[in-house]
């Protein structure tokens, strides 16, 4: 694939779990190809000359100790969070704005699940990777069911926050 299409494809199978940007997907296929785990060989789309990537036997290697490691841990970094974490009652209606803005994306994001989860079933149905993607597509959809839960309570709280902040103002 070229660097355009390993974006493309990642936005519509893992991007709702990691993203790359073009910035960091041209520098990481520099990395890999001066490692030898892939070759950059020229090819064509609709007229175009371009350069796609092949994985080597030597990358594949690579990409199978990589997989054997364990996951490292994640560091929690949500700039929503530390905005409403650093808010107080007189920023409740721009927080009630972004909880509910969140809860619109969040339910969405669950819709979209649904129809990946019916063309999986449709179109993949004896592929034998498709219990792993099943578990992966389940995992974003536990968490963004619990998001709109979230939401859901928090909106309450931000919304009664705003009201109590409104009668203090008024007396």
């Amino acid at each position: 694939m070229s660097g355009y299409d390993i974006k493309k494809e990642a936005a519509t199978s893992i991007g709702y779990f990691w993203s790359e940007s073009y910035g960091q997907i041209y520098p990481a296929l520099s990395v890999l190809q001066s490692a030898g785990w892939i070759r950059r060989r020229p090819g064509r789309q609709k007229g175009r000359e371009r350069q796609v990537y092949e994985i080597t036997d030597q990358g594949r290697s690579a990409l199978d100790v990589w997989l054997a490691e364990p996951p490292r841990p994640t560091p929690v970094r949500s700039e929503f969070l530390l905005k409403l974490f650093l808010s107080d009652a007189t920023d409740a209606v721009r927080a009630t704005q972004w909880v509910e803005q969140l809860l619109a994306e969040e339910t969405e994001r669950l819709s979209q699940f649904r129809m990946i989860r019916d063309g999986l079933m449709a179109e993949q149905r004896d592929h034998p990777s498709l219990p792993f993607w099943l578990s992966t597509l389940s995992f974003g959809e536990h968490r963004s069911r619990a998001v709109v839960r979230w939401c859901r309570e928090t909106l309450k709280v931000l919304r009664k926050a705003g009201t109590k902040q409104k009668k203090e103002k008024s007396q």
